[in-house]
């Protein structure tokens, strides 16, 4: 697992960075997108991990905020494909409300970089973001 430590929120820019967030329930989708547009990231969404990989197949991003659990193809056969199929090597960050250490896990296991329980404040949102985002 690859860590970045040291992280300062107020001096790192986010601003033009793509940002893909999956997740079937649009509440969440649409409070991820107000607090990542005032950072001034470009925000892409997708309902499920199936257009999220599809999307990816053509486009890049910079980071990638995956629900794990999803209809049509959850959040962890998704960050496989994305792995293991396109090769990619873009931050996943998983977005969960379980606390499960057996689910962390196998986020790890899937090739996420990360994971963030919702619901979860701007602030460690943000930093999370920071923390895996290359500038």
């Amino acid at each position: 697992m690859n860590t970045k430590e040291n992280t300062n929120t107020t001096s790192f820019s986010l601003k033009g960075k793509k940002i893909l967030v999956v997740d079937d329930n649009i509440m969440n989708r649409m409070v991820a997108n107000v607090i990542l547009q005032e950072f001034e990231v470009t925000v892409l969404e997708a309902a499920d991990g199936d257009e999220a990989v599809n999307y990816l197949k053509d486009n890049s991003c910079d980071l990638v905020l995956m629900d794990l659990q999803m209809p049509v193809l959850d959040g962890f056969k998704a960050s496989e494909i994305i792995r293991q199929e396109l090769k990619l090597e873009t931050p996943i960050i998983a977005l969960t409300a379980s606390d499960i250490q057996e689910e962390k896990e196998k986020c790890f296991e899937v090739g996420m970089n990360d994971y963030l329980f919702k619901p979860f404040n701007k602030n460690q949102f943000i930093k999370i973001i920071i923390k895996w985002i290359n500038n």
